[in-house]
């Protein structure tokens, strides 16, 4: 269940996930999902759906007041399509059915598509907070889940 919260300043929590958080990205192809086996945590389909959340929000209210997310607040949407095509790509790399009408608002902003092939070119981050410490943030809140996720290279030590 979704709880949306207007009077606390758009504080959102999922029901028995957590509050909201984007992964760092370079982590999006490690996140375990329900089709990896059965019983477990789908931290890649709730990626995506917390995308489409944040998504809602800054387009309903202009702004997302979460602790954790309130940076997005200081870019524009286009980072959270280039953000949410990569979780798209890895959830169809996968076998996950992927609404094309999500994956469509997404491929229309070219701005998004220029970010995208940034990212994968190693030139940017799509958010400036996913650094090295944010990473290591992420990675104690996975363990903190029960999801170890091991990374052998440079900066995520």
């Amino acid at each position: 269940m979704v709880h949306l919260d207007l009077r606390s300043g758009y504080e959102l929590k999922i029901e028995g996930v957590g509050y909201m958080r984007l992964w760092h990205a370079d982590l999006i192809t490690y996140l375990p999902s329900v089709k990896d086996f059965k019983g477990a945590s789908n931290q890649l389909g709730g990626q995506h759906t917390e995308v489409r959340m944040i998504l809602a929000i800054l387009k309903k209210y202009g702004k997302v007041n979460h602790s954790t997310v309130k940076y997005a607040n200081d870019y524009s949407l286009s980072h959270l399509h280039a953000y949410g095509l990569l979780v798209i790509e890895e959830m169809k790399r996968r076998k996950f059915n992927v609404s094309e009408i999500i994956e469509n608002e997404y491929l229309r902003d070219d701005d998004a598509l220029k970010l995208l092939n940034e990212y994968k070119e190693k030139k940017i981050q799509f958010f400036e907070e996913h650094n090295d410490e944010y990473m290591k943030e992420c990675l104690e809140n996975l363990k903190g889940k029960g999801i170890n996720i091991r990374l052998d290279c440079d900066g995520y030590g």
